[in-house]
């Protein structure tokens, strides 16, 4: 079986990626650097006023303003102003219509798009099928774009009129739909060599189009009066340019931008800032426990539920994240249009956990122990880590932190030397979990567990194969297999937050893969 993953290099749009990002540094290079990111914002910001009618916001300084060969995730989401997606997706996973309109499933495995007819490129020509047609073709053939595993299984697209285009597949695919969020680009402006392409003032379609790009400094856009969602209330949006997170943090502390996006936050501080207005977003970062299959101990059903029970998974979100997360009893989110809402989960219960452990043939009284592999680069882990351990010793299991760096980590995940493991997951919106549980992927990919089960084999390819119109129900067959067998030890998805300045009002509704969704109806104050 083929693994789809929906891009996002580790960041933003939606591919899978291992979650060990997040890595402080010792305390010596953080100040070192806290030093060079605060210069290099107040440099940036000299003579900064902001205007009545002008949005300010920031993004790293792209390497291109092409959309299918940009890297960056800030870029990505700024892009998002000018270019439009032929689909989108919902933040519970869903897709909804965008510059497609309406589209039918076909039986051989493919899709036929209709378009909307009253979307126009900034340069006032059409948007058509061709456009779709030379855009799919144009991520087929680029060397490296995010958007790569998106068209993965494209086989090919053909324009069948002006307005309507039919997607063949290579095979059957339950998540064929989410692949289509990608950007539509004229091909009569990127039909050019890519040295030029790369090179081309953004020309889009979307509710904001170029006016000027200061290199190295800032973006400057104005409204698409024509906007086919309606005109922006808010005239002008410059871009600053930052060299970081960190700097476009300390942009938006000294009222520098506007708006920033976060997945990880100190909640408390900005909660508490009088000026700005927080909007949550939730995520695909799912937290979990690692389980090795080759430990004789752990490979009894009967403990792993046990360790679950163990945690208070809600006490652990209200003090690590203030509340902002939801409990995850498998990979499908609390927000997923595919959760099963009938499942049972397994519930904080210490003396059920003491009761499971006796079932499995332990002592009452007799005390468990456990080493927990944790990356000591990553702050936010490590405070978790600490608490499961109390958590733990309350139920008789004596969990023994094993603290190593990142890389140390990594290698002893892939190579199996551990007990139990603190990790997590960005996971793709386009729905297949095959990589982290299928007994194929045990040797030659993610599945670094070592599960092996013909069942859950199954039901992987079955969710992978499934028609769009059923995938909720291979999904709903697949988390209750999930539960049954506790594969992993779920702990939680975490939120994400668009912050704004208080001077920005109107309809906010910020999407995980475009936080800008609704940009047309924001407002300043």
């Amino acid at each position: 079986m083929i693994r789809f993953l929906y891009v996002l290099m580790t960041i933003f749009l939606v591919g899978c990626g291992f979650d060990f990002d997040n890595v402080v540094l010792s305390d010596e290079e953080i100040v070192l650097e806290e030093e060079i990111k605060t210069t290099s914002v107040l440099s940036l910001s000299t003579g900064t006023n902001k205007k009545d009618d002008e949005l300010i916001l920031s993004m790293n300084t792209p390497q291109t303003l092409h959309p299918i060969y940009n890297t960056d995730e800030t870029v990505f989401q700024i892009l998002h102003l000018v270019f439009d997606t032929l689909v989108n997706v919902e933040p519970d996973g869903s897709v909804s219509k965008n510059i497609a309109e309406y589209w039918t499933i076909n039986d051989d495995n493919s899709i036929t798009m209709v378009l909307r007819s009253d979307i126009f490129w900034h340069d006032g020509e059409p948007l058509e099928a061709d456009d779709v047609v030379f855009s799919i073709q144009t991520i087929k053939y680029a060397k490296s774009s995010i958007y790569s595993s998106n068209v993965a299984n494209i086989a090919y697209s053909t324009v069948l009129s002006p307005n309507t285009v039919q997607i063949y597949y290579n095979q059957p695919f339950s998540g064929m739909l989410q692949t289509l969020f990608i950007p539509i680009i004229p091909e009569h402006i990127y039909n050019v060599p890519y040295a030029q392409a790369i090179n081309l003032d953004p020309v889009g379609s979307g509710a904001y189009k170029f006016s000027e790009h200061v290199p190295l400094k800032s973006l400057h856009l104005e409204a698409n009066a024509n906007y086919f969602k309606g005109s922006p209330n808010i005239d002008k949006v410059e871009i600053l340019m930052t060299p970081d997170h960190e700097a476009t943090l300390s942009a938006f502390s000294q009222d520098l931008i506007d708006v920033i996006y976060t997945e990880v936050m100190d909640w408390g501080k900005y909660a508490k800032d009088k000026s700005a207005t927080i909007y949550e977003i939730p995520t695909q970062k799912y937290e979990f426990i690692g389980v090795n299959f080759n430990d004789e101990i752990l490979s009894k059903r009967g403990v792993r539920e046990a360790l679950i029970s163990s945690i208070d998974r809600e006490n652990l979100i209200d003090i690590y994240y203030l509340g902002q997360g939801s409990v995850a009893d498998t990979p499908i989110s609390a927000n997923s249009y595919l959760l099963d809402s009938t499942l049972e989960s397994i519930k904080y219960d210490k003396e059920n956990a003491r009761l499971l452990l006796a079932k499995e043939g332990f002592e009452y009284d007799e005390t468990l122990t456990f080493s927990l592999l944790v990356n000591k680069d990553n702050a936010e882990r490590l405070r978790v880590a600490q608490g499961i351990v109390q958590m733990y010793d309350q139920v008789g299991i004596r969990l023994v932190l094993e603290e190593v760096d990142v890389t140390t980590y990594m290698d002893r995940i892939y190579s199996g030397d551990y007990q139990l493991f603190l990790g997590g997951w960005k996971l793709s919106y386009i729905p297949d979990l095959t990589f982290a549980f299928h007994s194929s992927q045990r040797y030659r990919g993610d599945n670094f567990i070592n599960y092996n089960s013909d069942e859950m084999d199954t039901l992987l390819e079955e969710a992978f194969i499934a028609h769009p119109n059923d995938i909720t129900t291979a999904y709903s067959n697949l988390q209750q297999f999930f539960i049954s067998e506790v594969p992993y030890i779920s702990l939680y998805f975490k939120n994400g937050a668009l912050i704004t300045k208080n001077r920005v009002s109107g309809d906010i509704d910020p999407d995980p893969l475009n936080i800008f969704s609704n940009i047309q109806n924001w407002k300043l104050d």
